[in-house]
């Protein structure tokens, strides 16, 4: 029951965020746009569920899960000049929390369009369990 505040917050703050005027500090990109970019050192956040980051995610990708009550705090440990990658499942969930990190002053940060399954779709390695 305790969820349901965080939760109505969760879906209620992304519009506000969005009809917000100004330019975005999140970018889109794709599945070999985030490879390149990994390859360059940027960091990988994976904001779905610890049950399904275990299914498959990207090697050295941190997760963090948007929907648990300590996402906020997990991320102001986070520098916020680095640059990070949000992947979820499928990219919609990680334009939000993208969102969500540069309204906390997060200076760069791309969302991987499609998300894992698109990774995956490009046959790019996944890793399974923790």
């Amino acid at each position: 029951m305790k969820r349901i505040p965080f939760l109505l917050f969760i879906l209620i703050f992304p519009f506000f965020l969005l009809s917000c005027s100004g330019k975005s500090n999140v970018k889109e990109i794709s599945p070999e746009e985030t490879l390149k970019l990994i390859e360059r050192g940027v960091v990988v956040i994976d904001v779905r569920t610890p049950e399904e980051f275990v299914t498959g995610h990207i090697r050295g990708a941190k997760n963090i899960d948007f929907m648990s009550r300590d996402f906020f705090k997990k991320i102001k440990k986070l520098d916020k000049d680095t640059p990070y990658i949000i992947c979820s499942r499928d990219g919609r969930t990680g334009k939000v929390a993208a969102k969500v990190m540069e309204s906390e002053g997060f200076k760069k940060l791309y969302n991987m369009d499609g998300g894992i399954i698109g990774w995956a779709e490009k046959n790019y390695p996944v890793i399974k369990g923790h």
